[in-house]
């Protein structure tokens, strides 16, 4: 009885110590942002994000790193303004909140990258093959970008190679030139427009000072609902100007998308003694089937490519429409100027 006693007596002065082990002296849990929550196996692609957030115009992408949301800011409202997609670089390890150890941490990085290592972001992305242009935005760090969009910039270089890019930084006082020529030295192949600061004392105006930037990007901001809604395409090639109607799939609807933005150059050559080719600089949806073409028809081939064909053929293909009143090879060779190199452009 005494031995079942001092048993007792023991468990209930061990009773509070368990209970502290579950209090404020846990260990932190793999949720804290410090922790990539999987940093190696099956769960890894968690942590390499690349799909931008759809917009209604997907000719434009803008691709944004933000620690205290002021270019987060900047880039939803370019976003909004043009309808387009949308995609934040993310670090590996999150920034800490605390100022003065970002501060430290930045300047760390920064040195890093002098020496030519970049520091690891979750963020790749596999193409930008059809964006028209690409908006880069970034807080300037001790008058440098700040590294995570260096970083990106640096492994996504010769993806963005002849693609305009357009440039647009938060800072609290310093300016963007710096940043822009680091922009040009990671990405030496890229094409780069007009550029866009907002400071602490513009970011009020941050609407209009955005809505006048676009303006002398010449960007299209809206599509038209009544371009849109037509099913006749406009071919113009030197001084003659013709009509398609066009067919009903998902490859027109985005052609005609792309086209209510700007009507669409393309330089077309001939191949097989049938057909002109050339290609549109973007990748539309395919719908192929079986088809035999004949004079007038137009193509999408490959999903990248149009065809004009002034005479027959037999393939898988997507069909986008019929010249109106063409019947014969000799009357499309006429539209089209006869056979040799020609520039064709398309509009709504």
């Amino acid at each position: 009885m005494k031995k079942l006693l001092f048993i007792t007596t023991v468990l209930l002065a061990l009773l509070p110590q368990v209970a502290c082990g579950n209090g404020n002296d846990e260990p932190v849990t793999p949720q804290q942002p410090e922790q990539p929550e999987s940093p190696s196996g099956s769960d890894a692609n968690e942590d390499t994000p690349g799909t931008p957030t759809p917009g209604g115009n997907s000719r434009y992408l803008v691709v944004y790193a933000s620690r205290s949301g002021n270019t987060e800011r900047v880039a939803k409202e370019i976003c909004t303004q043009l309808n387009g997609d949308l995609l934040e670089v993310e670090p590996e390890t999150s920034y800490d909140d605390d100022y003065n150890a970002m501060l430290d941490r930045a300047q760390e990085e920064l040195a890093a990258i002098r020496q030519g290592n970049y520091p690891p972001i979750k963020t790749s992305v596999e193409d930008f093959d059809k964006y028209d242009m690409i908006f880069v935005g970034y807080p300037i760090w001790y008058s440098s970008m700040a590294t995570p969009m260096q970083t990106f910039l640096h492994n996504h270089a010769s993806k963005l190679a002849g693609k305009t890019l357009a440039l647009f930084a938060t800072s609290g006082s310093s300016g963007i030139s710096t940043s822009v020529n680091e922009a040009r030295a990671l990405c030496p192949e890229a094409e780069f427009t007009q550029t866009l600061l907002l400071t602490s004392s513009s970011l009020p105006q941050m609407e209009s000072r955005v809505a006048s930037w676009l303006e002398q990007l010449n960007v299209n901001i809206d599509n038209n609902p009544e371009d849109m809604n037509t099913n006749t395409l406009k071919l113009t090639v030197g001084s003659k100007t013709f009509t398609a109607t066009l067919a009903d799939n998902s490859s027109v609807e985005a052609l005609k998308e792309r086209l209510a933005q700007n009507p669409l150059t393309i330089s077309m050559t001939d191949y097989g003694d049938m057909e002109k080719v050339g290609a549109l600089g973007f990748s539309l949806p395919r719908n192929d089937t079986s088809i035999t073409t004949g004079p007038g028809d137009l193509i999408l081939y490959q999903g990248s490519s149009l065809v004009i064909y002034y005479d027959t053929n037999s393939w898988n293909f997507t069909r986008l429409g019929k010249v109106d009143g063409v019947t014969t090879r000799a009357q499309m060779l006429d539209l089209l100027g006869g056979t040799g190199e020609i520039e064709v452009t398309l509009s709504l």
